[in-house]
């Protein structure tokens, strides 16, 4: 029942490769302690205890010492006994396996009594290795212990959905994956953190029996620029992996009521709180109104806009505009009525929708048209193009995306503007919308804004 070598393989004991070997022939006081009062249940089995043999006998528990994965090296604990009738002598003990060794080895030869045990305490190494016992014991001359422990391996972690570079368009909802292993833990056991740099733990879950862990970005609440997200797993034992990707969240709002409590209402704008649209003017003549969004600034030559817009109901006149107002020179809101269209002399630059023909103003046709002005200079335009009839009672849509010197216009879906623009310039500009009559008039009304201020590159 128990594992044994003869004495003969005792012979030059010290010259076994990977052993610690400790003998001596001399008896001599040990730093081990010897006890007495032996407990049975502590020897193995209680029936040879009971009937000792009239020789040495010698009894190791544990018989093997296996600790399955630990965390890290630790040490343990095994007893040495004597069963027999004559005292017990260990003469030599060894130690072989990485990292195995013996904590505070006793003075070898040492005597146990009858009844008595000895204490041994080992420091765990990682992987299998042996005790051997050397002692007078004429059956069991040679006594050795299994030795096994593994080191916890630290788990593993990728995020697979999504590489370096990601941008997250403002209002959208973007699922993050990554997959979990660990050679020690079940799933159940590994915590998984997601975590930015800039708004820090987002999220902390156990995976999926299949080992995988998800996170739902929702752009709506997470800071605008750029993020290393990155998801981290633990272990039962502490241990860490990790890996990361570098995503941007590019900023935007997007306002469908044009909120009241955000905007900057000047002249004769105002809120319509039944319809839920922002009137520049109404029908009145020689009016102007402005309505800007004042509570952020976005770049004026990174931003994409998109509206509704109403020019009709009345005798012709004059128009609304789109503006980018350069918030570091303003000085107000509201420019010119009439041929102004409310932006004139305003700093930054605007897109008009004519419906008046101003020869003063040097229109470049009398029919409904687009036309882009730098710094509301509203005799001189940059850019134009001859729209449909705009005064036909009905709702249109506009959308004008500006990267760097290029502008996009579009109306109701067809590109009208699509080109460099001189003047452009970059600054960090109110987006708003003015609108005016003259001795001519109009419902001049905006609704459905949206507006994407980007901070990313594309």
């Amino acid at each position: 029942m128990f594992n044994s070598r003869p004495i003969s393989s005792m012979i030059q004991w010290n010259l076994w490769p990977g052993l610690i070997a400790l003998s001596g022939w001399a008896t001599a006081c040990s730093e081990y302690e010897v006890k007495a009062q032996l407990d049975p249940s502590q020897v193995g089995d209680s029936a040879e205890v009971d009937a000792p043999e009239d020789h040495p006998d010698i009894r190791v528990n544990p018989t093997d010492i296996s600790m399955g994965v630990i965390c890290e090296p630790g040490s343990a604990e095994l007893r040495i006994s004597s069963l027999g009738t004559v005292p017990l002598t260990i003469e030599s003990l060894a130690v072989a396996g990485g990292g195995w060794a013996l904590d505070n080895p006793p003075t070898l030869p040492q005597e146990v009594a009858p009844g008595e045990f000895m204490t041994l305490s080992l420091f765990e190494g990682e992987g299998s290795g042996a005790l051997w016992v050397e002692s007078n014991d004429p059956d069991t001359p040679v006594w050795e212990v299994p030795l096994s422990a593994t080191l916890d391996a630290p788990p593993e972690l990728d995020i697979t959905s999504h590489g370096d570079g990601e941008v997250i368009e403002p209002g959208s909802t973007t699922e993050f994956i990554a997959h979990v292993f660990d050679a020690g833990d079940a799933v159940e056991d590994l915590v998984v953190e997601w975590r930015s740099d800039v708004d820090g733990v987002l999220t902390t879950s156990i995976p999926e029996t299949d080992g995988t862990v998800r996170l739902d970005w929702d752009a709506s609440v997470q800071s605008s620029g750029d993020h290393t997200l990155s998801a981290i797993v633990i272990d039962s034992c502490d241990t860490e992996a990790s890996d990361q990707v570098e995503i941007c969240q590019n900023e935007g709002y997007v306002d469908d009521g044009l909120a009241l409590s955000t905007w900057n209402f000047e002249g004769h704008a105002t809120w319509d709180s039944t319809n839920e649209w922002v009137e520049l003017t109404d029908t009145g003549t020689n009016r102007a109104g402005t309505a800007f969004q004042t509570s952020a600034t976005v770049d004026s030559d990174n931003v994409v806009i998109e509206f509704s817009f109403f020019v009709s109901g009345g005798s012709g006149a004059d128009g609304i505009s789109l503006t980018a107002l350069d918030s570091t020179r303003m000085t107000g809101f509201v420019g010119g009525s009439g041929g102004g269209i409310g932006y004139a002399g305003l700093p930054g630059w605007s897109i008009e929708v004519d419906t008046w023909y101003n020869s003063e103003n040097n229109d470049p046709t009398s029919a409904d048209h687009l036309s882009v002005h730098i710094d509301g200079n509203q005799g001189s335009y940059v850019a134009w193009a001859a729209l449909p009839e705009m005064e036909d009672g009905n709702w249109h849509d506009m959308a004008v995306t500006v990267s760097g010197s290029h502008m996009t216009v579009e109306v109701d879906g067809a590109v009208y503007i699509d080109q460099s623009i001189s003047g452009l310039g970059a600054f960090p500009a109110y987006v708003g919308f003015t609108g005016a009559t003259g001795s001519a008039t109009n419902w001049h009304l905006i609704d459905s804004l949206e507006v994407e201020a980007f901070v990313c590159d594309d």
